[in-house]
């Protein structure tokens, strides 16, 4: 009962995800992002699946469907999984288990993949990609909104509860981190975490970066 959205951007070499459900607390079960992959286990979700697939993109760095064909080995009762994965660089690849709830299923786009089960219409997933490939700005900002889109041309069939927006940038640091886990509007609640958050990550990258010049948190913060 989720439905996500994976996104690349060549032009900032940052790679990231979106996801929102009728759960609490999607971001501690649906995601992961590493240097060069996005990589997604939901349905009857095994957060476990997602160290399986980074390990195997790892071995073999490129291999889309290797780390999926890896996390669907480790799957226990696969047919409630679904599982998908997308490279900076390459096909995306992406599995829905026969048991999966409909709508359901994974669409990939030039530079995204889509995955949903239990939505409220099979328009879900094409209006996320159709979103997200018309869109321009940075890419945490295209992926909340494609996935808004997504939601109002369906969502899922239960009210939204809790979202997760993660985007990972140069030097292996992640330009955006942010959870809502339990929410009436947990997609608006995102947006307003976003707005506040963007103006501010540049700071803490310098912080992590070069610390000896990085502003104070007054400044950061406008205190």
């Amino acid at each position: 009962m989720t439905f996500s959205l994976a996104g690349r951007c060549a032009a900032s070499g940052q790679i990231g995800y979106v996801v929102a459900t009728s759960s609490v607390c999607v971001g501690a079960r649906v995601g992961a992002v590493a240097e060069g992959v996005v990589i997604f286990s939901q349905a009857r979700t095994d957060p476990r699946l997602h160290a399986v697939g980074l390990e195997a993109w790892r071995r073999a760095p490129g291999d889309a469907q290797g780390a999926l064909d890896a996390m669907k080995s480790h799957a226990v009762a696969p047919h409630w999984r679904q599982l998908g994965v997308l490279p900076m660089k390459g096909t995306a690849a992406h599995y829905t288990g026969a048991s999966c709830l409909g709508h359901c299923g994974g669409k990939a786009g030039a530079n995204t993949l889509a995955l949903g089960n239990f939505l409220g219409s099979d328009r879900v997933l094409p209006a996320m990609i159709d979103g997200f490939e018309a869109s321009t700005g940075p890419l945490a900002q295209r992926l909340l909104d494609a996935i808004r889109t997504g939601e109002a041309a369906g969502s899922e069939r239960e009210p939204l509860q809790s979202a997760s927006l993660v985007v990972l940038g140069a030097d292996a640091l992640k330009e955006v981190d942010l959870r809502v886990d339990f929410a009436a509007d947990p997609l608006a609640e995102m947006g307003r975490l976003l707005n506040d958050w963007l103006p501010k990550a540049g700071a803490y990258r310098i912080r992590a970066l070069d610390p000896d010049n990085a502003p104070s948190s007054a400044e950061v913060e406008g205190r």
